[in-house]
């Protein structure tokens, strides 16, 4: 039966009006739902019908129905369906002020291959209705405010549409391009085409148990909105969804991707790749997987407290992307980081660009055995020594770095992943190693210290600015001569002075040969002319003495060890006392500031030291021998400089620390009277121990140093004689004296100091510097002269020289001293 002009129209109940069908109620207010679909009268069908001539509507209950007019079908509703009908093809206009086509029946097939369009909906599927199978073809168009509706505002029944085919165009011009309400169920829907909507593009308030889109889905509201009553199965997209995705349900999201070497996109409405055209996909009440195929991530995604998995799929980012919640991905995934010519890829965190990054607001875990892949997206060139920060995490991060796979598209060398702290994030870092076909350039650095410090500079695959500046002015050093090398890693060691106990002991050594020389004066003092001298007084209970002293001690360079000089002066105040005739006891404190100045390659570098001791001494007058004996604590407190300037680098560093010296000394002498001179055998042992606090420099653009704590021992032995002599003078006794020593050192140890840069927590940059070896073996020269007034009040001067292996120290000294 075929329909080609009408002479009566069927006056048919008018379909009862429906208040709005609010299937999903958004932020910018829009409701999905019915309106008015009652026509004056329509033609019956109830049999096969095709309707060839310009007809107003159907009333379509039984039987196909073909629409191949070209004048086409128009009404408030161009086609009703009730009852249990067959197929309905359309190949005319189909053309609805409400709607194209209202359902309420049973529809076995749809197939569209021209126009269904509607001021409403193109298709709407009413309550109770049930279309198994919608097709529109490549040719097709189904347009309304929204395109196909399957729902109803006040829910009753179930409405079910199979599948949903489109080859074609769907759009909503005002609303959503497919709608389901809470009592509907689309069980699959299939995009080759288009489907767009004003304010949607796919919106569920019921059940979309499959969505497989190779097409484009797209809006400028949302492009997938998934209502809180919704359930919406996994999502196939190997074609693009441009827009915003929602899901407001507690059922997690999965979002699979295409297969072989074609991507899925996920981006903003505009359909563009770049930074500007990124938009949300939101998911704050379940988990979002990423479960198979290829994707490209154009989207930030925020899950709130929930999870981003990425179990087996391939998801490619080309710009930085963000994660608000957790991100997993799974030993079977990929990360694939697409990089743009020009991009910048030295792993600092703020300032690189032109690549992507996932940058996760709370925990990141990467198992091992997954792949994080670099590609270029035109004809980028990788290189050796490139650093690319793949994945930033604010929380915990667990990423198996030592485990990953890791490649980079048409590069041959090796990769390698280490996970870096900065700024208070935790960052995968991907490093470009040696490439084969261009071998790295070893150093040429050829001194101990300094191809150590270069080396541990070279292990960094962090991501700190300053510590990458210097690194790569350090690889540069590759390419230049021995000497430039040498003398940069010397300055990348920490300062030598502090560790060069000559240096920093030598004011406590005089310290401790004055308090000798004084215990040596109340011996006397009290064995009057028994030695063979006077001391021009006699034995007093008590005595309270004070004494200024300076000095310098220079040492050259030895064991590839800059050379230094030392400037030191210093105060002491004591007080002793007589015991018996034999004993005297008595103690003192001691200041002193010494200042040491590096040469050579360390010149600039700097120790200032000040140091406050507290000693007690005696004495033992024997018959004739005698021993003297002191011990004592020195606290010292170190500033540093340490200035690094070399081709591509310029810093200076300052450090501040404590360190505590121990120090004991005994000597034995057995004066001998020779005519008018006292020649007195001398035999001492000195022990001292030395620990220096760890510190941390601060600045130094990046090669300040975390230096490790160092101990320093010393068992020293000395040798000697030493000659007096009394002379009278109108001023009062005058005793000369002349002292001279073999001094050996029984350890003879380099101290070792571990430092890294500061600015590597991780370690990866440590190393070990060697300081200068002791002076095994020394002359001591020491010459004073003591004068005695009366009322107990003597004078001495007093200067002592030590020198061997290119060390010399000199000091002088004057006491004086007052006996009550």
């Amino acid at each position: 039966m075929s329909i080609k002009s009408k002479k009566r129209r069927l006056q048919r109940p008018s379909v009862k009006k429906s208040s709005e069908l609010s299937v999903i109620v958004l932020a910018v207010g829009f409701a999905l739902g019915n309106s008015a679909h009652a026509n004056a009268a329509c033609t019956p069908v109830n049999t096969n019908v095709t309707v060839v001539g310009p007809e107003s509507c159907v009333a379509w209950s039984g039987g196909n129905l073909t629409v191949a007019n070209v004048g086409g079908l128009s009404d408030v509703t161009a086609v009703e369906v009730s009852g249990i009908v067959g197929t309905l093809s359309n190949d005319g206009v189909i053309d609805g002020t409400t709607s194209g086509i209202h359902n309420t029946g049973a529809m076995t097939a749809l197939n569209n291959n021209k126009t269904i369009s509607g001021g409403t909906y193109g298709i709407h599927s009413d309550n109770g209705s049930s279309i198994t199978s919608l097709h529109n073809t490549g040719t097709g168009t189904i347009s309304g405010d929204t395109g196909i509706l399957a729902g109803n505002l006040t829910p009753t029944g179930s409405i079910t549409i199979g599948t949903i085919t489109n080859d074609g165009s769907i759009s909503g011009t005002g609303n959503v391009g497919v709608g389901a309400s809470t009592n509907a169920t689309i069980g699959t829907l299939v995009n080759t085409g288009t489907i767009t909507g004003f304010l949607g593009g796919v919106a569920n308030a019921g059940n979309i148990n499959i969505l497989n889109n190779s097409g484009t889905i797209s809006s400028s509201g949302y492009a997938i909105y998934n209502a809180a009553t919704g359930t919406f199965g996994p999502i196939t997209n190997s074609g693009m969804i441009a827009g915003t995705i929602a899901n407001f349900s507690a059922n997690d999201l999965t979002i699979n991707g295409a297969s072989g070497a074609s991507f899925g996109i996920l981006t903003g409405y505009s359909g563009g790749l770049g930074n500007a055209d990124r938009t949300v996909i939101t998911n704050t009440f379940s988990n979002l997987t990423f479960n198979s195929g290829n994707l490209l991530l154009n989207n930030n995604i925020n899950v709130g407290t929930h999870t981003v998995s990425n179990t087996a799929a391939t998801l490619q980012i080309n710009n930085g992307i963000t994660v608000t919640g957790n991100y997993n991905q799974g030993a079977g995934a990929t990360l694939l980081i697409g990089v743009a010519n020009g991009a910048v890829a030295t792993g600092a965190v703020n300032s690189d660009s032109g690549y992507g990054r996932l940058v996760v607001s709370g925990n990141a875990t990467i198992a091992a055995g997954s792949a994080v892949t670099l590609k270029p997206l035109t004809t980028y060139a990788f290189a050796a020594g490139q650093r690319f920060v793949v994945v930033t995490a604010s929380g915990v991060a667990s990423y198996n770095e030592h485990a990953l796979n890791y490649a980079a598209s048409g590069y041959t060398g090796s990769l390698f992943g280490s996970n870096v702290t900065s700024g208070g994030t935790n960052n995968l870092v991907v490093t470009l190693g040696t490439n084969p076909a261009t071998p790295a350039q070893s150093s040429p650095a050829t001194l101990p210290n300094a191809v150590a410090a270069l080396g541990g500079l070279s292990g960094y695959t962090g991501i700190d600015p300053a510590l990458l500046n210097l690194f790569n002015a350090g690889q540069a050093l590759n390419l230049g001569s021995t000497a430039d090398a040498n003398r940069a890693g010397r300055q990348l060691n920490p300062v030598s002075s502090p560790v060069s106990s000559q240096a920093v002991t030598a004011p406590t050594v005089d310290t401790l040969n004055i308090v000798a020389a004084h215990t040596d004066s109340l011996r006397l003092a009290q064995t009057g002319r028994a030695s063979g001298l006077s001391a021009g007084s006699a034995a007093s209970a008590t005595g309270v003495w004070g004494q200024a002293f300076a000095g310098q001690a220079r040492q050259d360079e030895r064991d590839d060890v800059s050379a230094y000089r030392a400037n030191y002066s210093g105060l002491l105040f004591g007080v002793d006392q007589q015991l018996d005739e034999r004993w005297n006891i008595g103690g003192v404190f001691s200041y002193s500031n010494a200042r040491i100045r590096d040469t050579g390659s360390n010149a600039g570098d700097s120790s200032d030291v000040d140091a406050y001791g507290l000693l007690a001494y005696g004495s033992y007058s024997g018959q004739p021998w005698y021993l003297n004996f002191s011990a004592g604590a020195v606290q010292q407190r170190y500033a540093t400089t340490r200035i690094v300037s070399f081709p591509g680098f310029a810093g200076v560093a300052t450090g501040k620390f404590d360190g505590m010296q121990y120090v004991a000394k005994a000597e034995v002498g057995y004066p001998l009277a020779t005519g008018n001179v006292t020649t007195t055998p001398l035999l001492g042992l000195t022990y001292s121990r030395l620990n220096q606090d760890a510190y941390t420099e601060s600045g130094g653009n990046g090669a300040a140093l975390a230096v490790g704590a160092t101990s320093v021992n010393s068992l020293q032995s000395d040798l000697g004689v030493k000659f007096e002599r009394e002379l009278a003078t109108s001023y009062g006794n005058l005793i000369p004296s002349l002292k001279l020593a073999w001094r050996h050192e029984f350890d003879n140890n380099r101290v070792a100091t571990n430092a890294r840069f500061a600015a590597d927590p991780s370690g990866e940059t440590s190393f070990t510097s060697l300081g200068v070896s002791p002076i095994k073996n020394s002359a001591m020269i020491s010459l004073g002269a003591t004068l005695l007034r009366q009322k107990n009040l003597s004078l001495s001067v007093r200067y002592d020289l030590q020198t061997g292996s290119g060390f010399l120290a000199q000091s002088g000294s004057l006491r004086l001293r007052k006996l009550f």
